[in-house]
């Protein structure tokens, strides 16, 4: 019970498959990767989300917010309590928490089908704001319009349930999970997003980075591969690019003890406690547009105003 109220607070926040797990390989297994899915900006922050994000994020919700008796009443209170400050904003601070849930789901959809609401690959092509710790993210407008868009995925019915189902008997506390189902996953439609947390406790900081590949040593050790959008590979920098070319991009796992940890843009090492939570969100569940939670009514609506919502940009003590 406590790992299921814990995850519906949590709410954390595509490639071609590599092939999925791989016995006696513990090398990088996609060595493009990194230039691929990643893109010419860092992960970049907002305060508020406007009805126009939550409208285009959710399926059946009306494009004028005066209309919305016309669908639920609980779609505009959703809106109020959940989306529009606490999505982009959980803790009301200045900057806010970022886009990277967004960011990774906007390349895998445009790498899966080769384009995506107008914007094709490559993803580095697209440019903006690269500076060590810089928020504005890219230049152009729509683009940044749409990876919010994509960051209100993360709140989409079909989500809460697969977080409530991974969280069932502390699966996703335990890497073993983790590294079956992002297998599984790549074997059968590519890349995936992979979302982390900071502590068991998820209000204490998430992450979201796009899995590529899982290798084990035959050690009892396993890699899950992964492009992180605070790292950029179209930064020629060590602590960019440098980063890719060193093989270090993966969550470790140790498949004895169930445990795993991962090295944060800002030098940190999460899980810092005990435990922390691993997810696995396939792209043919999260791309699409969903229905609200507050489709079920108040109580979950109520439930959603405790969430910590993707992303950690300010979890990773940036400069």
């Amino acid at each position: 019970m406590k790992n299921a109220k814990w995850v519906i607070r949590l709410i954390i926040l595509g490639l071609a498959a590599t092939g999925g797990w791989t016995i006696g390989m513990a090398q990088n297994p996609d060595t493009t990767a990194a230039e691929r899915y990643g893109w010419g900006f860092r992960n970049f922050n907002d305060t508020v989300f406007t009805w126009d994000i939550y409208s285009h994020s959710f399926f059946g919700i009306p494009l004028d917010s005066n209309d919305s008796w016309l669908t639920s009443t609980f779609d505009k209170l959703f809106y109020e309590v959940a989306f529009r400050k606490k999505l982009p904003n959980p803790n009301n601070d200045t900057l806010g928490y970022g886009n990277c849930y967004g960011i990774c789901l906007m390349s895998l959809m445009i790498n899966r089908f080769g384009g995506f609401y107008g914007y094709c690959a490559p993803t580095s092509g697209y440019h903006g704001d690269t500076t060590w710790g810089g928020t504005k993210g890219p230049f152009d407008v729509q683009l940044h319009r749409l990876i919010n868009i994509m960051h209100g995925h993360q709140l989409s019915l079909a989500s809460v349930e697969s977080y409530l189902d991974q969280a069932s008997s502390g699966h996703s506390e335990n890497c073993n999970f983790a590294v079956t189902l992002a297998s599984q996953t790549l074997g059968k439609e590519g890349p995936c997003i992979v979302a982390l947390t900071q502590e068991e406790n998820p209000l204490n900081g998430g992450h979201a980075l796009i899995a590529y590949g899982v290798t084990q040593d035959g050690s009892g050790h396993a890699k899950i591969w992964v492009v992180d959008p605070n790292r950029l590979w179209a930064v020629p920098s060590a602590r960019d690019r440098g980063w890719y070319q060193a093989d270090s991009n993966y969550i470790a796992c140790d498949l004895g003890s169930g445990d795993w940890h991962f090295t944060m843009k800002g030098g940190d090492v999460w899980p810092t406690g005990a435990h922390g939570h691993l997810v696995i969100m396939p792209v043919s569940m999260i791309g699409p547009p969903g229905r609200v939670p507050s489709s079920l009514g108040l109580s979950v609506t109520e439930l959603l105003n405790n969430l910590l919502l993707t992303d950690g940009a300010k979890r990773m003590s940036l400069p």
